[in-house]
């Protein structure tokens, strides 16, 4: 494994551990982020950022979610939690698919920014975007906005991790991601939506 892939494999531990120990902090912005999408995809964009192509970034993006997942789950299995075994197998399966498309991301922004610069940020952008709109509707902010809810508080972080997103671009590059970052962000709620849905019909929920 190169340098760079180690590297990858680091940032994954420490986001393993990130999501295991903040399940227990006290401080709610924390705890909601331990429990969030954005960190992971965040970590995965990065993970291929490092990498000298958009192929190297998929597996490093690939390898980051699926050591954090092993890190997060290390802990229950070494107490005996086999139960936990199928959620650790549908887990590793989402997160190597989702490190495989933001690590491409990621490498594809540091390689040829020119031509996937634009998509790879908006890509990111949105489904921070995405999550926070899902959050928002769950909070239902059109009946009052509640800043000490930790679903608000993971809201405006994503909210911002997806403006400074914005940073990674060149301001003539800005036109065509504010069409962009919509379209995935709307497409992430969908997503996020019908899994709602889904959970909620496997539950006997109607």
């Amino acid at each position: 494994m190169t340098p760079r892939l180690l590297v990858a494999a680091l940032l994954g531990a420490l986001l393993g551990l990130f999501s295991a120990r903040g399940d227990g902090v006290q401080v709610m912005v924390v705890n909601g982020l331990a429990n969030a999408a954005s960190p992971w995809i965040v970590t995965a964009f990065i993970a291929g950022a490092l990498q000298p192509s958009p192929r190297l970034g998929a597996v490093a993006g690939a390898i980051a979610l699926l050591v954090a997942v092993a890190v997060y789950y290390a802990g229950f299995l070494m107490d005996g939690a086999t139960f936990v075994v199928p959620f650790l197998a549908l887990w590793a399966i989402a997160g190597a698919l989702c490190g495989v498309l933001m690590g491409v991301a990621g490498g594809a922004w540091r390689t040829n920014r020119t031509r996937w610069g634009t998509p790879a940020v908006a890509l990111i952008s949105g489904l921070l975007l995405a999550e926070a709109g899902h959050r928002l509707i769950l909070l239902q902010i059109w009946t009052g906005i509640e800043w000490d809810r930790t679903y608000m508080q993971v809201a405006v972080a994503d909210i911002i991790g997806a403006a400074l997103a914005l940073l990674l671009l060149n301001r003539a590059a800005w036109r065509l991601a504010a069409i962009l970052i919509p379209l995935v962000g709307f497409a992430g709620l969908a997503v996020l939506s019908a899994g709602d849905a889904i959970l909620g019909l496997a539950a006997g929920v109607p």
